[in-house]
């Protein structure tokens, strides 16, 4: 029995979906309406659930926000709709097509008449929020948020703007002014908190107009062109508002019931570019202190909740907005990889579109592993069947490097003073096994292993790709070789590794190319300011490296340290 009911409710509320996007293709149609239809829409509803009518709703304030209109199929549906129900339901849809009309007086008006029939109508609730929030009226968008079931973006904002006009009189205490009403229903929806208190309020108004149906036709599709939809929410959004127009959109008709102030703190915003922002330091759960990249000066900001998850030397990309006093991150910027810096702050530079700055952030082609040579790294590995092994590993030894009883290796040195291990041949009775991170290595060394045993029979012959093929798409480059110390160093395994990064920074400072076509050292002489900027980012990029595998608990052997480089090329530490 219960199986039955189950499947009966099932049914029951597909059908009702089915009638209610039945009810918004009809309603949106551009042909006369027909009238036989009319006791349909209104059952239907009549009988929606509030998501359901809001979802009737976006879609009827998307069709006249592009031209169309419903007021034919909506008036004989308002002159015969006879349950509260039903009446809440038409005048919500009306108030969605005079606001896609650009009509917000009028929208707001129906929604008080939506409310009147059915106080509790969600959708309704939280539009007249916006409408109160918008006019100033922060006690009656706090009326209607608290009616509501849904949480609302606008919460934070309205609490702290109340609070700052509250000050400390109770909301039923008598009204300090004299009136001899309670102070909730006098100065307290009157009053407005100077505009730092209410910047955070005017950003979340801007925020829920850009999240309404017809805004969300512009920010679905940024969202689609990135990798972590979840993650560039509140960026695309920003987008949207100050990229594709909604901005101006919103002050030609909300505007009219901001107040001056806060028009003018919206205009300002409007000038405010997407920048590559570098944490310098964090005040876990206060403050962070970052810089704009480039070149710019430091900015302290007082933010718990960013400095409870920015790290040193990570990078953000978005906006700083002013309240009116001081910078404030009053929506989200989105996490970029240290490894992108370059390519984001050429991309910023060149005031790109809101769809480059979203494709920027859709998924990076895979990352290509080579090695020192410039080859695919590839798991490369052949057996041979050796006849007489025990001459075959004499001249072995005598021509690679014995690295363990039954293994010689092919090395190289390089300029830094490091060795790279380029292959190596392993035996067992008659099989000797030939493994190196490419097919040329492979090559060179089955060459070798012939050339001592020229009877030898290959077999069990392997090759994988270590990274995912690029698919024509240019990703990034990674070189990854296996290096070796002396046996007989003497180094503990601590000194091994810092000798290890010692050699590597003696190749780097040397190294032509890393700034523009400079050396580090040639660049720490320059008299450029951008050529100087430059290098204090590489070398962030070092330390990133560094703090990166530190924080992951990898291991940091053969990393460079950011300190000693500095020191050899008489930087300060920013």
């Amino acid at each position: 029995m219960t199986r039955v009911g189950y499947a009966a409710s099932m049914a029951t509320e597909t059908d009702l979906q089915t009638d209610v996007e039945t009810v918004a293709a009809l309603l949106t149609e551009d042909r006369a309406p027909d009238q036989d239809r009319t006791p349909f829409l209104l059952e239907t509803l009549a009988a929606a659930t509030d998501d359901a009518l809001d979802w009737v709703a976006d879609r009827v304030e998307c069709h006249t926000a592009r031209g169309g209109t419903v007021e034919p199929q909506l008036a004989p549906l308002r002159s015969q709709a006879r349950s509260r129900e039903a009446k809440a339901a038409v005048a919500l849809l009306a108030a969605r097509a005079a606001e896609g009309a650009g009509d917000c007086a009028t929208a707001r008006d129906l929604i008080e008449e939506a409310l009147s029939q059915r106080p509790g109508l969600e959708p309704a609730l939280h539009d007249a929020a916006q409408y109160a929030a918008t006019r100033g009226d922060y006690p009656a968008a706090e009326r209607y948020l608290r009616r509501a079931e849904r949480p609302s973006p606008l919460r934070p904002g309205l609490t702290a703007a109340l609070a700052v006009t509250a000050g400390n009189v109770p909301r039923n205490d008598p009204c300090p002014c004299g009136s001899g009403r309670k102070f909730k229903v006098c100065c307290r929806r009157d009053g407005a908190p100077p505009l730092a208190a209410r910047a955070q309020l005017v950003y979340a108004l801007l925020g829920t107009y850009a999240e309404r149906a017809p805004g969300l036709e512009i920010v679905t599709p940024l969202l689609d062109r990135t990798e972590d939809r979840e993650r560039c929410a509140m960026f695309c959004v920003d987008l949207a508002l100050f990229r594709k127009g909604l901005v101006q959109r919103f002050l030609a008709t909300w505007g009219r019931w901001l107040r001056p102030d806060e028009h003018d703190l919206i205009t300002a915003w409007q000038q405010i570019p997407f920048t590559c922002y570098e944490v310098l330091q964090v005040q876990r759960g206060t403050a962070v202190t970052l810089r704009a990249l480039p070149d710019g000066e430091p900015i302290d900001l007082e933010d718990p909740l960013f400095s409870a998850c920015a790290e040193r030397l990570e990078l953000f990309c978005g906006r700083l907005l002013s309240d009116g006093t001081t910078p404030r991150m009053l929506t989200l910027p989105v996490h970029v990889p240290r490894h992108r810096r370059r390519d984001l702050v050429e991309l910023l530079g060149s005031d790109p579109s809101a769809e480059q700055l979203a494709d920027f952030l859709a998924p990076e082609p895979p990352v290509q592993f080579r090695n020192s040579d410039g080859d695919d790294l590839q798991d490369c590995r052949v057996t041979y069947r050796v006849p007489h092994p025990a001459p075959t590993v004499d001249l072995l030894t005598g021509r690679l490097t014995q690295t363990g009883e039954t293994v010689v290796a092919w090395q190289r040195p390089v300029p830094d003073g490091r060795t790279i291990n380029l292959g190596q041949i392993r035996w067992d009775g008659d099989d000797f096994t030939v493994t190196a991170n490419s097919p040329a290595r492979l090559a060179e060394l089955e060459a070798i292993l012939r050339e001592v045993a020229p009877d030898a029979v290959a077999r069990d012959r392997h090759a994988e790709r270590l990274s995912p093929a690029p698919e024509g798409r240019d990703g990034r480059v990674l070189i990854m070789e296996s290096y070796v110390l002396p046996a007989d160093s003497g180094d503990s395994t601590t000194e091994a590794a810092d000798r290890m990064s010692q050699d590597a920074e003696a190749g780097w400072l040397d190294t032509a190319g890393v700034i523009g076509a400079l050396t580090p050292r040639e660049a720490a002489t320059a008299t450029d300011p951008a050529v100087r900027a430059e290098l204090h980012s590489v070398i962030d990029d070092v330390e990133a490296a560094l703090l990166q595998a530190q924080r992951a608990g990898r291991p940091t052997a053969g990393l460079m340290n950011p300190q000693r480089l500095r020191h050899a090329l008489a930087l300060d530490e920013r």
